[in-house]
């Protein structure tokens, strides 16, 4: 169900679109009237001649009109999709799905754009004593794993579960409360303790991950979207060829994960870019092997891009909860799957 800002947006486009097609129709009678008048009938008669070049002035009037293609209003099953943060600058460009990510974007501007370990035990308090941060014991992991998956119950209602992507766009009546990770970057506040332990146990084994790109509302999502299709376009793409193609990198305003604060992009202190390259990475490995045991999942995967409708992003990350996420990380299905099941 599109929500009150997505449903004017829509009625925009669709108005527009009708505005272009009529300009074109138009457009497209009067330049047969101009041939006609030019060639059949201006030999013996002046005015034919003038209305024929009147015609042909009034066809480049309309296209210019209507020289962006006409806008299409995405239904459900063409809704597109972004990521970055901050307000004055993104974090990142993602990468081109044709090339797959031959580009590399540096995401690390400054201090205020990311967030490590020790900016999350500040704001993980309760479950911190001193440097230390409280992680599950690897014996209940270990039982965990052991349970039988077919007896666990699933509620698709539950908010770790809530699924929103193209198809799903975020409830209208859906309210969380955002904690602070760091300065302006916040989250889902249920998320923070098991993200805290996350990059703990990382730290342990080496690893230094690091927060970017956690919650964003809907006006930074529409400008990113809407930017990124002009980027596009300022390529030489058409707007709808554009807005098509920023939909698999690109998340539609009311369908990102990010804007429930469950979604967070994470990069290493090595690795600072957001690309396939950082699935290659020490932290990459890590968080694909481990991420769902702090109830994270991998949400784009290689070879699910036809189901997630984005492209393979192995930065990004939604919570689930440890029962879910160990399901869906064991069956290498998407939360696409999972929800379809329930």
């Amino acid at each position: 169900m599109l929500n009150d800002v997505q449903s004017r947006r829509i009625g925009k486009y669709r108005k527009l679109a009708n505005k272009n097609l009529f300009c074109r129709y138009i457009a497209t009678v009067l330049l047969v009237i101009h041939v006609i008048c030019i060639k059949f009938f201006s030999y013996n008669k002046r005015r034919f001649k003038v209305l024929g070049e009147l015609c042909l002035i009034a066809v480049v009037f309309l296209m210019n009109t209507s020289l962006t293609p006409p806008t299409f209003a995405a239904t459900s099953s063409e809704m597109p999709v972004l990521e970055a943060y901050t307000e004055e600058t993104d974090i990142y460009e993602q990468a081109d799905l044709e090339g797959m990510v031959e580009d590399t974007f540096d995401i690390v501007k400054n201090e205020e754009e990311i967030a490590n370990l020790d900016d999350l035990i500040e704001k993980s308090k309760d479950s911190v004593q001193g440097d230390s941060v409280v992680i599950p014991d690897s014996g209940d992991r270990e039982n965990a794993e052991n349970e039988s998956e077919d007896r666990i119950a699933f509620d698709k209602t539950d908010w770790k579960l809530l699924l929103v992507n193209k198809q799903h766009t975020i409830p209208e009546d859906y309210e969380f409360t955002l904690g602070t990770i760091k300065g302006s970057m916040r989250c889902d506040e249920r998320i923070i303790e098991p993200l805290t332990q996350m990059f703990a146990a990382a730290k342990e084994d080496g690893i230094n991950l690091v927060v970017c790109s956690p919650y964003r509302d809907l006006e930074r999502q529409e400008f990113l979207f809407e930017r990124k299709v002009k980027s596009y376009q300022h390529s030489g793409m058409s707007y709808m060829d554009a807005y098509k193609k920023a939909s698999v990198t690109v998340t539609l305003p009311g369908a990102s994960e990010h804007q429930i604060g469950l979604a967070v992009d994470i990069i290493s202190d090595t690795y600072t870019s957001l690309n396939e390259g950082f699935a290659d990475t020490d932290a990459g490995k890590w968080l694909a092997e481990h991420s769902w045991e702090y109830g994270f999942i991998l949400r784009y995967p290689l070879g699910k891009e036809e189901i997630t409708g984005i492209q393979y992003e192995p930065w990004h990350f939604r919570y689930v909860g440890t029962d879910a996420a160990e399901v869906i990380t064991n069956q290498n299905i998407t939360l696409e799957e999972f929800v379809e099941n329930l």
